[in-house]
């Protein structure tokens, strides 16, 4: 990223510098992750993460669940 400072013409080039790369430094101990998580992505990651016990419930639900993807679609509005 690139930022730009507006800083007063009367102010030394070596201040400048020291500041620059005083906030710099700061900066990079407070980046962010790399990889940011939408919630839906730490949703699907959470339910992947926990096992769920359906019991006798396993196989029906494993059927809506196809049944579900196979007829999903999205509707184009207009």
């Amino acid at each position: 990223m690139l930022v730009t400072i507006n800083v007063p013409d009367d102010v030394s080039p070596a201040i400048i510098k020291h500041y620059v790369d005083e906030l710099e430094e700061k900066l990079k101990q407070h980046k962010a992750p790399e990889h940011i998580l939408s919630k839906w992505a730490k949703m699907v990651q959470r339910i992947e993460s926990k096992s769920f016990d359906l019991g006798d419930y396993t196989q029906t639900f494993d059927q809506d669940r196809q049944e579900f993807r196979q007829s999903f679609e999205f509707k184009e509005y207009q």
